[in-house]
């Protein structure tokens, strides 16, 4: 299998993240979304991350990676709980976690793809607002546990971790401002493992 993406971008980093703690043995290949014509041949949109399984059939938005991972390498549900409330809380937690990705996505761009005079602060300010309200449910909900899926992590914390790490990325003094203690507690215990540390971006 071929993963498509660097893990700069935050939804690379959680489709790899999760390839790892599935136990999954892929190729990752750097393309970034300026290089069209490489990227066409996997996404006809354009985006990344894609996966390229190994009869060349390719999966495109990391929605549909992970359901594939699920579906295909996690019968025990280890990295997910396949139905019931348990279910419910891990996509609920990740639902939020994904949001607090597309802010701070959606913040970066707007700083770094428009014109400098075109920039507009108000809606800057709004998606931050949106994200450091995410970032604070995450932090009331790490309270008091090792990881959201108990004495080990599953999906939940990896959106959560690559959510909390890629908002450190792109507004940094920004979360140093919620003065969280839980969720880097998280962050840092998850960091001790290798599906973790081995994507951590380190551009």
């Amino acid at each position: 299998m071929i993963l498509i993406g660097r893990n700069l971008s935050p939804f690379v980093r959680r489709s790899a993240t999760l390839m790892h703690m599935a136990g999954l043995s892929f190729e990752q290949q750097v393309i970034t979304t300026d290089d069209v014509e490489a990227l066409s041949h996997f996404n006809p949109l354009l985006r990344v991350p894609a996966l390229q399984l190994d009869d060349e059939e390719v999966l495109i938005d990391s929605h549909a990676i992970i359901d594939y991972i699920l579906s295909e390498y996690d019968l025990d549900h280890r990295l997910c709980p396949g139905s019931g409330a348990a279910r419910r809380e891990v996509m609920r937690i990740s639902a939020i976690a994904v949001g607090v990705m597309e802010k701070m996505l959606a913040c970066a761009y707007e700083r770094n793809q428009r014109p400098a005079d075109k920039v507009h602060k108000p809606y800057i300010d709004k998606v931050l607002a949106q994200a450091v309200n995410g970032l604070n449910v995450l932090e009331t909900l790490a309270e008091g546990v090792n990881f959201y899926g108990g004495n080990a992590p599953n999906l939940a914390d990896v959106n959560a971790v690559v959510a909390y790490d890629f908002a450190m990325i792109v507004a940094p003094h920004m979360v140093e401002e919620c003065a969280l203690n839980h969720l880097p507690a998280l962050v840092a215990r998850a960091g001790e493992q290798p599906a973790f540390a081995n994507t951590r971006w380190q551009g």
